[in-house]
Parts: C-alpha cells; structure tokens; sequence
C-alpha cells in the first residue's frame, strides 16, 4: 500500500513538473494585445510568441466565435519562440486571435480581443515626435476629439536601452488602447505622440478603416542611438560619444537594441520619422550618411523579421526641422542638418532616399514655446503634411505633398540678375531681401550677400543680385535657423500652402542662361 501511494505521488508530482514546465514562458509577443490593430492586405500579418521547446501551438483567428483561419507551428527549441503568418485579410473586425500550446496531452491557451486589420505605422524620433496631445495647440479640443476614432489605436514603448538586440520589448507604457483623452495626453514628453496620433487622424478620414500607431521615441537622442552598429560602422560614425551631449541616452544603438529591433517581426505599412536636434552640433557632417542608411537598415530588418510581409521598400517619412533659437555660432548647424535630411539632395524621393517623403516646418516655429522654442506646439500642421506625403507615396494618390523648388537656375549677368524657374507654381507670400543669399567670390575668398527678390510671375521669380560684383559661384534659399515667423516664409504653394523647403545650389558656369545643378 505504502509503495503505490509513493508511486502515486511520483507520477503526480512528475505530471504537475511537467505541466509546470510546458505553461512556463507560454505567451504572445508583448505587443501582441488586446485592441491590437494587424496589418491588412496584401501582406499577412505575424503573430508571434514563447513557448515550450518542441510544442505545437495552433494560433486561430475567430470573428463571432466562428473560426475562420487557423495556422499550426512548433516551438522552436534554440529560442522558444513560435511564428505564424496570417492569411491577407480585409481591413476591418473585431476578431479573436487564440493561440493553443499542445505538448503531449498537456494545452494552454492565450486569448487577445477586438483585434482590427489595417495600416499599422510606426512613429520614432526624439523629443517633438514624443511631445504629446495635451502639450499642442488647441490642446483641449484635440483630447476631446476622440469619438469618431475609436478605429484609430495606439501604443507607446517605454523608454528603455540596451546594450545588446534584444529579441522583445522590455516594457510598454500604454498597451494598444483604443484612444481618451486621458491616454492622448497622459503628460508631458509621456504619450501619446502628438504627431503620431495626428498623423494616424488625417490617414484615417482618408482611408476610413482602421489604424494601428505606436509610438518609440525618446527625447534628446542623437540618430546614432536609433541606429545599427551595422549602419553606424558604413558611415565610419567615430565610436566615441561626448559625455555632455544629450539629455537622453546617446550611445551607438542602445535605442535601436532596446526599442526598434523587438519590433521587427511585426508587419508595418510604414515608418514616420521626427529627429536630428540632437546632431546639429555632434556629427552633423555624416548625417547625410547616418540617416539614409537607418532608413535602409531599418526597412531590410522588417522586411527580413516579418518574412517578407513588410514590404523591402516600405514608405518612410519624416519632418524636416523648424526653427530654434539657440547659440549664433551655431547659425549653421540648422540649416545644414536640414538639407543632410534629403542626403543633400533638397527634395525627397531621390536617388539615395526612394520610397521616402518629408514635411517640411521651417515655417513653423514657436517662439513663445512653453516647452522652448525647440518643441514648436503646431503639431497638427506637421501631421497634415506628413499625411499628405503618406496618400502620394504609400497611397498613390495624385495631390501636392511638398512645396516647390527651383527646376532652372539662370545668371542673367547683364540684367544683374538670377531667374528662377519652379517646377510648380509658386504663390509669393511677401518680398524678403535677405532669405534669398548668393555666394560672391573673388580671388577664392566668399561671402554670402542678400539677393533681394524682384519680379515674379506664376512659376518664376527673378533676384537682384547687383551687390555682387564678382562672380556668382552659389545660391541658397531660408539658409538660417529662423527664416521666418510662423507660416511667413515669402514662398509656398498656392493651392496646398506648402512652403518652399531650403536648399543650396551651386553656379560653377556662371555665364548668361547658364543651367544649374542643385547642390549634392
């Protein structure tokens, strides 16, 4: 009697060792939530998570308690993870993700609830990406505009770094949600992102299905946080890093290891990007390097962790710096941070950055900035463009995303003066005599004079440059970290009031109707 008792007990001590050990670590990915939104067709969505070595986990999709796909997977023993493509689905739902682990006769399951298919982008950067809806302009009646966009969902990383990749996110602050007033505007530089959720507003009036947001940004950090040490070493980015940089974490991809890479098994529609404050003054010069290789790196490391469901070129947008008032020794920091933006190119798509589209805001500065000049509060301005971007590049809409540059550049040095030729119409604002400048030279030495603007029509615009009496050799438009008061630049669009971006472009024949070259 004795002795079956204690065989008894040793089976069931071994059954329970063993139930234990297949419910130890079985879940999803962190992410992976109620109120989650998946990304549509025509790519399948990734649901992944951990397991029990070799166990067999069955990941069904229901809608009404109906199951209507169902995907089986094994654990997979060097990681203990599992992954499961979904079959392309139309946007909408709700539906139920139920994921089943079975190993022997032992099963478990995990549930996540009032799951939608969509667009899912993803929103980094520093501080004015991580600014959030309760420190913008009109700030009440943005928190309070929520009911219409219950389809809109949001997530926020939390702030964290980490030395080496790591597999998952650490932590999240705000779990997918469907949007309040009190998770828009938790508090400042907290969540929601201002600009990520405006952004996800816009496209959502737009496309009228859901939208998934999160947001993974963190203040005070330079791109080389955000950044590979794959990427990082192409750009022969020095590895050493000023102790008294930033306020926020600086070293080579600490944000990249800890708040991008868990995040690349997800199936994204897009990217949008708010950063570069933080390199005005620390590597600069290889930023024209820096950020489109982050955007080639990024987008080969999700399309590989999402098996191909993330399109390899997947669209990517960014902001192209306001103004700030900071140091004169800096004057040109700004200005040539915002240029590297385009890898010196002055407009986006280009050769270097395809797929790729940019809100310009140098006319959107804040000079009565609670939060500093730095942290301009017209966050919906800034959203509209980059939504504007989106429709032409991710859409393919036909609309107006950006403002206009000069197509031709013509020295008229008899007439003492320099036609400009825009690829679009322009709309003149008002004259400005000094954010136009050409560069005079003579015997090698040059200096910068103010081209005052003359004449224009509906698509040129001609310049006096009559106080240079040497030789044009460069020309540059808004080449200051203050152009202009807020929407006062002298140039936008008529239709779309799209301000004309900066950009500097050399004259190196400088003879009657000579054609210039934007300056690369």
């Amino acid at each position: 009697m004795i002795a079956s008792e204690f065989v008894l007990g040793l089976v069931l001590r071994l059954f329970l060792q063993a139930h234990v050990s297949a419910d130890v670590g079985f879940r999803f990915a962190s992410y992976i939530d109620d109120y989650m939104v998946l990304q549509k067709e025509p790519a399948g969505a990734v649901i992944w998570g951990y397991g029990a070595p070799r166990a067999t986990v069955t990941v069904t999709l229901c809608r009404d308690q109906e199951p209507i796909m169902k995907k089986v997977t094994s654990v997979k023993a060097d990681s203990n993870t599992w992954t499961v493509v979904l079959d392309p689905m139309k946007p909408g739902g709700p539906y139920e993700v139920m994921a089943q682990q079975t190993l022997g006769r032992i099963n478990f399951t995990q549930r996540v609830h009032d799951v939608l298919f969509g667009d899912v982008w993803l929103c980094s950067g520093q501080s004015n990406m991580k600014m959030t809806v309760s420190q913008v302009f009109n700030a009440t009646g943005e928190l309070s505009n929520t009911a219409a966009y219950q389809s809109v969902r949001i997530l926020s990383v939390s702030s964290t770094q980490a030395q080496q990749e790591l597999e998952d996110l650490a932590k999240v602050d705000l779990r997918w949600s469907k949007p309040t007033s009190k998770n828009l505007g938790h508090g400042n530089f907290t969540y929601m992102s201002a600009v990520c959720w405006l952004f996800g507003r816009f496209l959502y009036d737009t496309l009228r299905y859901p939208v998934g947001l999160l947001s993974s940004s963190w203040n005070g950090t330079p791109i080389e946080a955000w950044s590979s040490r794959r990427s990082l070493e192409a750009c022969g980015v020095p590895r050493s890093m000023p102790s008294d940089l930033q306020f926020g974490p600086s070293a080579h991809s600490v944000l990249w290891n800890a708040m991008i890479h868990p995040l690349r098994n997800m199936t994204l529609k897009g990217v949008i990007w708010y950063q570069g404050e933080s390199n005005v003054n620390f590597n600069r010069d290889l930023y024209n390097c820096t950020f489109p290789l982050l955007i080639d790196d990024w987008r080969q490391t999700f399309h590989d962790g999402s098996q191909g469901q993330t399109e390899r070129l997947f669209p990517f947008g960014f902001v192209q710096l306001s103004s700030y008032l900071f140091d004169e020794a800096l004057d040109d920091g700004l200005p040539q941070i915002r240029w590297h933006q385009t890898a010196d190119f002055g407009y986006v798509p280009n050769q270097r950055m395809p797929n790729t589209f940019m809100a310009a805001s140098v006319d959107l500065c804040d000079r009565n900035s609670p939060f500093g000049s730095i942290h301009p509060r017209d966050k919906q301005t800034v959203a509209y463009r980059l939504h504007l971007g989106a429709r032409a590049l991710a859409y393919g809409e036909k609309l107006i995303f950006q403002g206009p540059l000069p197509q031709k550049i013509e020295l008229l040095a008899d007439t003492g003066l320099i036609n400009l030729t825009y690829s679009q119409p322009i709309k003149v604002q008002r004259r400005d005599d000094k954010i136009f400048e050409v560069s005079c030279c003579s015997d090698h030495q040059c200096k910068w004079l103010p081209a005052p603007m003359d004449t224009f029509s509906t698509q040129t615009l001609a310049l006096n440059i009559t106080s240079c009496h040497d030789t044009p050799a460069a020309l540059r438009y808004a080449w200051t970290p203050w152009p202009c008061e807020y929407k006062q630049c002298p140039l936008y669009h008529p239709t779309s009031t799209l301000p004309a971006p900066p950009f500097i472009a050399l004259i190196t024949n400088p003879s009657p109707g000579y054609r210039s070259r934007t300056a690369k």
